[in-house]
């Protein structure tokens, strides 16, 4: 999963390279120096990119009224992977901002790593652009009070790739779609595969509902728990269904195939598969294997239930979904952040995480907004931002039209 994000607010930066813990600012211990920090994704362009937009803020802010802002901006980026392993052995050296992806956010919280988030127009803000789902994880109880600790600004979730050289867009609606597209290329050619047999990359069975209401009785972590059926629940009979629906389809030759993490790229290469579920960081090298006059992208298809798959009060004829994490990337306050520099910290955050600015990243980056009705915005954006590729547009509604049939990952 690709995780990202580095901004750094300081007055003079260096410019460190080499591994990820030399792609970070370093900071005195305290972060006490007179500039804030801040740490975002190093994906192309998009270190410029956030520096020109903290540059002008500061500016504008200034302009406004001189000294409102009394700090600079330096932003850094790194592989936001494995960042989170990187603060929690050693904060004092993390920007005062730091982006983790939303599954970081407990530990990082109750180990002592991050700072409340107290700016009440922040807090208002979060709360009114995102769903509740999405508010609950970037939040954590610490010393039994749950305050929130993250703030949402990017989303990501699994979608459907398929080589449009043998697949319809209308086979590419239905997982029995793809099987018949498979068919006619092959007798053991797999009509789709995963990227990984990972509980994240493997997840749409799991987390499969129903087309229609888009209901589900599975539970995972609910409200924090999980040591028990009511935080944790996988015995549903819509879910015993899915999970005889899935080993009938992957016993069918042309249904799912289990490659290794490389070898879906090869599947798709030499016309062994024609489909993958993957994220945004897969669509480049799908794009590679099946040219990109050929590369497609939907949300994750249905399947329907048969007489051989249903289980209990499930009925044949039930259209399922397949369902995926839908995760958002979050910037957090470091402990280490001063209390001088705290509340511009938060300011700050506020401005980034901002739905006009979430629009400005979608439209210059690709960055998929975290807030919840832009599924419903994406075409007017993308008429206000005529120079955004197509392939980003499509790119948007495959993910964000998961939304409603995915959950954000628990911790």
């Amino acid at each position: 999963m690709n995780k990202k994000i580095i901004l750094a607010i300081v007055g003079v930066g260096v410019l460190l390279g080499g591994a990820i813990g030399a792609r970070i600012a370093i900071q005195p211990k305290g972060n006490n120096g007179p500039a804030i920090s801040l740490l975002v994704g190093n994906e192309t362009g998009n270190v410029e990119f956030y520096q020109q937009l903290c540059d002008e803020y500061v500016a504008a802010r200034n302009e406004a009224e001189p000294g409102s802002f009394p700090y600079s901006v330096l932003v850094k980026g790194a592989d936001l992977g494995s960042i989170a392993g990187t603060i929690q052995s050693d904060n004092t050296s993390v920007p005062d901002i730091y982006s983790v992806a939303n599954d970081n956010v407990g530990k990082l919280a109750i180990g002592g790593k991050a700072r409340m988030i107290t700016n009440e127009e922040l807090i208002a803000q979060v709360s009114a652009d995102n769903s509740e789902a999405v508010y609950q994880v970037c939040e954590s109880t610490v010393q039994g009070t749950k305050s929130l600790y993250a703030v949402p600004y990017i989303s990501q979730a699994l979608f459907l790739m398929y080589n449009a050289k043998y697949v319809t867009d209308q086979q590419a609606q239905s997982f029995e779609g793809l099987a018949q597209a498979a068919a006619a290329v092959g007798a053991n050619v797999k009509a789709v595969e995963v990227t990984g047999t990972d509980g994240f990359n493997f997840s749409f069975p799991l987390l499969a509902r129903n087309n229609a209401t888009k209901e589900t009785s599975f539970k995972l972590y609910a409200n924090g728990t999980h040591r028990s059926r009511a935080g944790t629940d996988f015995q549903g009979d819509d879910m015993i269904s899915v999970t005889k629906w899935m080993q009938h389809y992957y016993a069918n030759p042309n249904g799912l195939g289990f490659p290794s993490d490389s070898g879906w790229t090869l599947d798709l290469q030499n016309d062994k598969a024609v489909a993958v579920i993957g994220g945004a960081w897969h669509y480049n090298s799908f794009v590679t294997a099946v040219g990109s006059s050929n590369a497609k992208t939907a949300i994750i298809p249905t399947f329907t239930l048969t007489a051989d798959d249903v289980f209990g009060s499930m009925s044949a004829g039930t259209v399922m979904r397949g369902g995926s994490f839908c995760d958002v990337k979050v910037f957090m306050v470091n402990q280490n952040c001063s209390d001088e520099k705290y509340p511009y910290a938060q300011q700050l955050i506020k401005y980034l995480s901002s739905t006009s600015v979430q629009d400005i990243s979608f439209s210059k980056q690709g960055n998929i907004p975290a807030y919840s009705t832009f599924a419903d915005n994406i075409d007017a954006i993308a008429a206000s931002y005529p120079d955004i590729p197509e392939a980003t547009v499509n790119l948007a509604k495959a993910q964000s039209g998961m939304i409603p049939y995915g959950i954000p990952q628990p911790i």
